[in-house]
């Protein structure tokens, strides 16, 4: 291997990623001084807190089926109606809304043996940079958020009994809309969502996408994969821009990752999801991406 190679090999895609994060954002000038030094390893920079504006985001989901010629969302909710799923297309409220939790075992509960506490994150407004809140579950009785939300985009199990995870299904459903925004299946301890909302206050530089088709058995299958960004959720929920395709085949590339060297900038306010086609049925796929993500 030549020397040319060697630093080939060396070059990682997220140094240029955060550089750029920093140097083409005015407004974040004040990073230059106290996390530049940090760029030397900024897999551990980010992550640690070491640079004061920048978030790093590993977003990943998962929907275990998906029929022949059916398109889903990547989230824990999409999958095939008839077998316990939610909605194929994952549906934000249409305003700000308070969501009830609700578990569907009474073991995930304050002294129960399932889940206990559920942090939640999201978006209380597209003008506002992520927030969160603890919720106390209460078994198979709803309890309401504190805040109210256009997007929730992550749940996790904070606190658990002896089955150190949650029991039952955790669903956050917005009231008036009465649609589910993010969901925990049973026993997974956090959601499994390839969506992620940011506000007109912060900037996301996606650095790679990545899909994974896990069927096992049965005939070769294909599944093509999409990115989307809605870049006007403030205005409407429905309409997404494609902004990267690609395809997999179990009897092949069952797995891809798709790394941007010019990382992809993402301007709030915005939705960033993944969705899938299968060509089979019963199709398992999960998906995600990261990014770097600038608050003013």
């Amino acid at each position: 291997m030549n020397k040319g190679e060697k630093n080939m090999r060396k070059f990682r895609p997220y140094k240029l990623l955060i550089l750029l994060a920093i140097l083409l954002s005015p407004v974040h000038a004040d990073v230059l001084s106290s996390d530049i030094t940090n760029l030397r390893n900024p897999y551990l920079a980010v992550p640690a807190g070491q640079a004061s504006t920048l978030t790093g985001v590993n977003k990943y989901g998962r929907n275990i089926e998906i029929d022949s010629a059916v398109t889903a969302d990547i989230w824990d909710g999409g999958k095939t109606v008839a077998s316990g799923g939610v909605s194929l297309i994952w549906v934000a409220p249409t305003a700000a809304r308070i969501h009830q939790l609700v578990s569907t075992s009474a073991s995930d509960a304050a002294a129960g043996v399932g889940a206990r506490t559920i942090q939640i994150y999201g978006l209380t407004s597209w003008t506002t940079a992520e927030t969160s809140e603890v919720i106390t579950m209460n078994g198979t009785t709803d309890v309401p958020t504190v805040n109210a939300y256009v997007i929730i985009h992550r749940m996790k199990v904070l606190t658990k009994g002896a089955t150190s995870s949650n029991v039952g299904v955790i669903t956050a459903t917005a009231d008036t809309d009465s649609t589910v925004t993010a969901l925990i299946s049973a026993l997974r301890g956090q959601t499994l969502m390839a969506i992620y909302g940011i506000s007109s206050v912060e900037t996301a530089y996606m650095g790679a996408v990545y899909a994974t088709a896990n069927k096992s058995g049965g005939a070769a299958a294909l599944v093509d994969v999409t990115l989307l960004v809605n870049p006007e959720p403030d205005a409407e929920l429905t309409n997404y821009l494609e902004k990267q395709t690609f395809g997999l085949s179990t009897a092949g590339t069952s797995a891809w990752i798709l790394p941007y060297y010019t990382p992809k900038k993402i301007t709030g306010p915005a939705i960033i999801k993944i969705q899938a086609t299968s060509g089979t049925n019963d199709m398992d796929v999960s998906a995600g991406f990261d990014i770097i993500k600038v608050t003013e």
